[in-house]
């Protein structure tokens, strides 16, 4: 079977892109970006921003703006909030704004490029980066996203100078120098892609793309124990990363490890589907932004994958979308319970209850909750209360005559 260390170019540079706005970085562009003074809106937007409250945000940071309608960090503010909320028209508007107010916004102008990617317009994001990294030539950041848009376009040459650039604006750049690594490894130099993983993986050891890049080039050079060795230390870094497993899998396989080499591929598959499933979720967003159960649906496949952060985020974004879905409260209070939120749990199955007063599972769940903190009467009273919509749910009779028995042990004490 096949060695991968890629996903298609196109879904590999968007997913990349997003990935890296997703996680804000500060590097030698942004500096005096701050230099207009705050007010309590711009703070409360930057806190739910942080929270994943990605709607409440925008409202914040709309306020903000109007209050300062000079300042080009809060115009850019307010587009990162855009796009995490999916208005992508009105983030891009957002950005332009900032980018108006401050020619040399490096920062912005490479968030933009990153939208304008993930809305297909290539053409623009390339000539927006290449006008930011003209502006702001030690914008490290700038340099590496040029860089993907033209690894996925085949244009290699392009990408690496791109790449080498960000280094030399910023040496300990492990995400350039891995990139570095991928454009040798397509061209077959081997050497030179061994030597800029490894550069990447002293830079930050415990990222596993590095390791499954450094891997990849093992095991086109046949060495399948130096290429099991680095992808074992890739999936205990990110036990999700399904092309590490798939890549383990088949080098396990190469080593005579049969077995273990099976039960890597059919762990590949589960991830991927779960991937294909969040990609093709985030693909419909694109046309149908406001769509709670999307969102809600999201936030479940996350939950799935035991990636509560992401998973809470999502129902939030769902209950933006419509304060009425009862789902996504009660899915939040699960959330809140298995961190041992107790208080904060069983005010998410009530609201859950208060919008849709025939969502039987709150009823469950609440009723549940209540068992575990000796709340017996209580507990009964939802587990009733839920009998009155779904008179024939087993859980709920069946616990309801626990704590029947509990309440009578107890008054048989007294």
């Amino acid at each position: 079977m096949p060695f991968s260390y890629h996903i298609a170019n196109g879904r590999r540079v968007l997913a990349v892109l997003a990935c890296v706005l997703c996680t804000s970085q500060t590097l030698p562009g942004d500096l005096g970006a701050t230099t207009a003074p705050v007010d309590s809106s711009e703070v409360v937007g930057d806190r739910l921003l942080a929270e994943g409250r990605y709607r409440a945000a925008v409202r914040a940071l709309q306020l903000s703006v109007r209050r300062q309608p000079d300042s080009a960090q809060r115009h850019r503010k307010l587009g990162a909030a855009m796009a995490k909320d999916e208005q992508l028209p009105q983030a891009v508007a957002a950005y332009e704004r900032a980018i108006a107010l401050r020619e040399d916004y490096a920062k912005a102008r490479t968030e933009l490029a990153i939208l304008l990617t993930r809305l297909d317009r290539h053409d623009e994001a390339v000539q927006t980066l290449e006008r930011a990294v003209e502006l702001s030539p030690d914008y490290a950041w700038a340099h590496m996203s040029l860089g993907l848009l033209h690894f996925s376009k085949g244009r290699y040459d392009k990408a690496l100078l791109a790449y080498e650039q960000a280094i030399d604006a910023e040496t300990d750049y492990g995400e350039a120098w891995f990139n570095v690594g991928e454009v040798h490894l397509k061209q077959n130099d081997y050497p030179a892609a061994e030597k800029a993983y490894r550069r990447a993986i002293g830079v930050d050891s415990t990222v596993a793309k590095y390791r499954n890049g450094l891997a990849a080039s093992h095991y086109r050079r046949r060495d399948y124990a130096a290429a099991v060795s680095e992808l074992k230390r890739a999936v205990s870094f990110d036990s999700l990363y399904a092309r590490a497993r798939f890549n383990l899998g088949n080098a396990l396989l190469r080593t005579g490890q049969r077995e273990e080499g099976r039960r890597q591929l059919d762990l590949y598959r589960r991830l991927e589907e779960e991937e294909r499933e969040i990609s093709s979720m985030k693909n419909t967003l694109l046309t149908t932004p406001d769509k709670a159960e999307i969102y809600h649906d999201m936030g479940m496949v996350y939950s799935r994958r035991g990636q509560y952060d992401q998973a809470r985020i999502h129902y939030l974004q769902a209950i933006a979308r419509d304060s009425l879905f009862a789902p996504s409260y009660h899915n939040l209070g699960n959330i809140q319970l298995r961190q041992g939120r107790i208080e904060e749990a069983i005010a998410l199955f009530r609201r859950a209850i208060g919008t849709d007063s025939t969502y039987v599972l709150s009823y469950l769940a609440l009723g549940n909750t209540q068992m575990r903190v000796r709340q017996v009467p209580q507990a009964l009273a939802s587990y009733l209360r839920g009998l009155e919509i779904a008179p024939d749910n087993a859980r709920l009779k069946r616990n309801a005559e626990m704590a029947r028995q509990i309440l009578a042990a107890t008054k048989k004490q007294r």
